[in-house]
């Protein structure tokens, strides 16, 4: 008999299949598509009749296939289903099967089946695995309060914001919709970890509050950057403080969230305390964006300040400061990327990047800084929504990407589609062959700008996290060499090839084009193999023209076409399941794995 086989069955009679809850199902499957403890390279996947326990499963479940794999002298087995996107196989229902000491207990909730996934792990990584545990609560918690508030504002329908600009307007409603759209791979992005329910209906898009800033007064000397246009700084007199003190201190803005609580610690650690002042009175009324830290300016919407907030989001070891770097860094690449865009008239006027240059932080700490992001004033009455949203469901219960072809392409949603593919396509394919930039311009920071009769526009914004070749971009513009060699985040610049695909492949065509494929698929505008088609030619033809500019596109094909697999991220251990030790990423938001089957590979 199998080793992982039970000798003897403690299970009820007949064992049901029973539908697992969506946050259930979303993190046994991102555990499988991640291969945590090894549970699909070291499993082994049998049909439910040739298990011990057959013949106490119901027909449902017994003609499926199940994956078992050991876990600290535990076989656990989950039924599982073939899958064509991000992983090979997901979880089919449940129960899972825990076979111990020849005996086999059924486990219908997810806490014990996680459970199991900790067992005889060393006490770091078990912590890790514990903490996991508590942030799936949250996410369940989060997500309760959240649908609550979906529905109720959608039966109000009250959008938008009374006087602003139809682009900012429509921009601050489509980043609701997307906060309320789960994170299509980390399975419990729905946790704003550090946030409590009243700190989420003070300060999450999902409840679109309006409040104002918060303001200390640091010395100048101990201050870097550059300080807030008068426009939207408050004078000393406004937060309460002497005006005496405008002649050697700086204002900068705190979040609310940092407020109450935190800032008072960071201050203590980092010897701050006695010579950063807090102002008594607040001011600025802002509402947050997408992004929750970063919010927008009710007096001038086409201002939003990012600031530091003591949140984690997409993993417990992914706390939302603000690195010194950051704000050099991306004022820099947003720099870079207009120049290389001053060479490209054929795609240059289809690109609106946002302006990054202005922040500052007080003695390189990160959770005492801020960066102003102005959009472009070349917004007029488009339709501003960025990619997380055109997957998402509106009041109608339609994709946003089917009420914009409504809007502004006579209800054509192959013909919108055809038209973000083209652009996109044919933009990051020329950074990244022709230029060797490869941006992580996400569903989040990537935009689209649109109105009817006009040519789609992308926006991209926060472009801090780059991997760029840099012996390729001076080849090409040794004249923006003084801007790579400022850029003080180090892991940007890149001499591996790889890593500029793994970028692309993981954000641009996973996040940004192939989620919206599937959900397009799912509302059946087309069949997943036609959209699939559909990308593949957009990508070829992309590479066909640069081939013809006497550019080597041999690695972008070989990887984006013919490769059976596809890196994938492997966010959920990264970010919260394992140490860096142990994964060995530099970065905890760029660890992959190659086990993605390839969905642009031609039958």
């Amino acid at each position: 008999m199998s080793s992982l086989a039970c000798q003897t069955v403690a299970v009820p009679s007949t064992i049901g299949a029973i539908a697992p809850d969506r946050l259930t199902r979303r993190v046994l499957d991102a555990v499988l598509r991640e291969d945590v403890r090894g549970c699909m390279s070291r499993g082994r996947i049998e049909k439910g009749t040739a298990l011990s326990f057959a013949d106490q499963l119901d027909p449902a479940l017994r003609s499926g296939g199940w994956l078992g794999a050991e876990l600290a002298g535990v076989v656990l087995w989950l039924p599982v289903e073939p899958c064509r996107f991000m992983q090979e196989w997901r979880l089919r229902s449940l129960p899972a099967i825990a076979c111990v000491d020849g005996q086999a207990q059924a486990l219908t909730d997810l806490a014990s089946i996680l459970r199991h996934f900790r067992a005889g792990l060393d006490a770091e990584t078990r912590g890790f695995h514990e903490a996991f545990a508590e942030e799936c609560r949250v996410a369940e918690e989060h997500g309760a309060w959240c649908a609550a508030e979906r529905s109720r504002w959608f039966a109000d329908n009250d959008g938008g914001v009374a006087n602003w600009p139809t682009w900012a307007a429509s921009l601050l409603r489509h980043d609701r919709l997307a906060a309320f759209h789960d994170h299509p791979f980390y399975p419990t992005a729905r946790a704003k970890l550090g946030f409590s329910k009243a700190d989420l209906r003070a300060y999450a898009p999902e409840f679109q509050p309006i409040f104002e800033l918060h303001w200390v007064a640091a010395p100048r000397a101990l201050y870097r950057g550059a300080d807030l246009p008068a426009h939207i700084a408050p004078r000393f007199a406004d937060v309460g403080l002497p005006e005496d003190l405008a002649g050697d201190h700086v204002l900068l803005p705190v979040h609310g969230a940092m407020w109450t609580g935190a800032l008072d610690g960071y201050l203590a650690e980092s010897g701050l305390t006695e010579r950063v002042v807090r102002a008594p009175l607040p001011w600025l009324k802002v509402t947050p964006t997408l992004s929750v830290r970063t919010v927008a300016v009710l007096g001038c919407p086409s201002h939003h300040i990012k600031l530091p907030l003591v949140m984690r989001t997409l993993g417990t070891r992914n706390l939302r400061t603000i690195k010194p770097s950051t704000i050099r860094d991306g004022h820099g690449v947003q720099t870079m990327l207009k120049a290389i865009a001053a060479d490209l008239p054929e795609l240059g006027h289809r690109l609106l990047l946002t302006d990054e240059e202005v922040g500052g932080c007080v003695a390189d700490q990160p959770f005492l800084g801020f960066i102003l992001r102005r959009y472009p004033d070349t917004l007029r009455d488009e339709d501003v929504a960025p990619v997380a949203a055109l997957a998402a469901r509106g009041p109608d219960r339609r994709l946003v990407i089917e009420t914009l072809a409504d809007r502004h392409r006579g209800g054509d949603l192959l013909r919108l589609f055809e038209e973000y593919l083209e652009l996109t396509a044919r933009l990051h394919l020329t950074l990244w062959i022709r230029y060797g930039v490869a941006l992580e311009s996400n569903q989040q920071n990537s935009m689209l700008a649109l109105s009817a009769g006009s040519p789609l526009r992308l926006l991209l914004k926060d472009n801090d996290a780059a991997r760029i070749d840099g012996a390729r971009l001076a080849s090409r513009r040794s004249d923006l060499s003084p801007w790579l060699d400022g850029l003080l985040d180090r892991r940007i610049v890149v001499d591996d090839p790889m890593a500029l695909a793994r970028m692309f492949i993981t954000i641009t065509l996973q996040l940004n084009l192939a989620v919206l494929v599937e959900a397009m698929a799912e509302a059946g505008h087309a069949t997943r193999d036609d959209f699939y088609r559909r990308v593949r030619e957009a990508l070829s033809a992309a590479l066909d023209d640069l081939a013809a500019d006497s550019e080597d596109v041999t690695l972008a094909r070989r990887a984006l076409l013919q490769a059976e697999r596809l890196p994938l991220k492997y966010l959920l251990r990264a970010a919260s399941l394992e140490s860096k030790a142990s994964t060995g990423a530099a970065d905890v938001n760029k660890f992959y794995g190659e086990t993605a089957p390839n969905f642009l590979r031609a039958s």
